[in-house]
């Protein structure tokens, strides 16, 4: 059974060109303070599947525009380069994926079910937090991708160890790996070049090694307990397991009260995240 280190692993994960062309692009394009609308659309318009797709999400339930959005043009103006950044990102991460079985599947969906719950946990925490919050819910498991895509059998493994043998995910890939999948994410969107803020949610959404009080920057703390809220909101519910978790007390978990959400309001999100999840993921499909 092969398995990758950590260095190599993160190299291969780490190329630009395992993006797809449009992904890469917009990222070189947006580190460009110049950059202009116009660049930016004749970018996205290069492929029109990704270009259907954002203009779909632009007008979904998630962003809840008054006005529909017709063009990418507009799209751009509306929501702002953060979010158009994000929307390409999401649409192309499916990409990533090198096989698209059951194991696949169930981790595409709890990704975009925790973008879904990410960006409702985060609605009253300001525009900023709420891109960050959605990027950082959908890449949270990056690492995972990798990590299956390079080395299947030592990932299935895992996976078994979890499901078979009822062991927690980190634990499981340090048993397999000698490392864990928030490592690998954290490193690969730091190659990519994506900010240092989603790289820190990825990194600590497990808070296997950190507080979110020990976490300095404010937006960066409330963005890892908003991934790290809303991982388990999808375990509750279901998304992208094989059966709900009731044990889980959301309210009751460190990042709940570190964003100061009650009971009440925890039921509520919860619910809302499963409406909107089944309602909107076909957008990501």
């Amino acid at each position: 059974m092969e398995v990758l280190s950590r260095e190599d692993l993160i190299a291969k994960a780490g190329d630009l060109n395992v993006l797809p062309f449009v992904a890469k692009k917009l990222l070189e394009a947006v580190s460009d303070h110049n950059v202009t609308i116009e660049t930016l659309c004749s970018i996205i318009e290069k492929d029109q599947t990704i270009a259907a797709r954002v203009l779909k999400i632009s007008n979904s339930a998630l962003y809840g525009l008054r006005q529909e959005v017709t063009s990418l043009n507009q799209a751009v103006m509306v929501l702002g380069l953060r979010t158009i950044r994000s929307l390409v990102l999401s649409v192309s991460t499916k990409s990533l994926y090198r096989t698209f079985g059951m194991t696949e599947k169930m981790m595409w969906e709890h990704s975009v079910g925790a973008a879904v719950a990410s960006r409702l946990i985060s609605a009253d925490f300001g525009n900023e937090m709420k891109e960050v919050a959605f990027t950082g819910g959908l890449m949270h498991d990056l690492g995972k991708i990798f990590m299956n895509n390079e080395t299947p059998k030592a990932f299935s493994q895992t996976m078994m160890n979890i499901y078979n043998e009822h062991m927690d995910s980190i634990e499981a890939e340090k048993d397999v790996y000698g490392f864990i999948h928030p490592e690998i994410g954290a490193a690969v969107v730091r190659k990519w070049g994506l900010s240092p803020m989603t790289a820190e949610i990825i990194a600590h959404h497990h808070l296997q090694d950190t507080s979110l009080e020990s976490i300095r920057e404010p937006v960066a703390a409330k963005g890892v307990a908003t991934v790290h809220l809303a991982n388990h909101v999808c375990k509750v519910l279901g998304i992208g397991y094989r059966t709900p978790d009731a044990s889980i007390v959301l309210h009751d978990l460190p990042s709940a009260r570190f964003l100061g959400i009650n009971k009440d309001r925890m039921e509520s999100l919860a619910a809302q995240t499963g409406d909107m999840f089944a309602s909107e993921k076909s957008l990501f499909d």
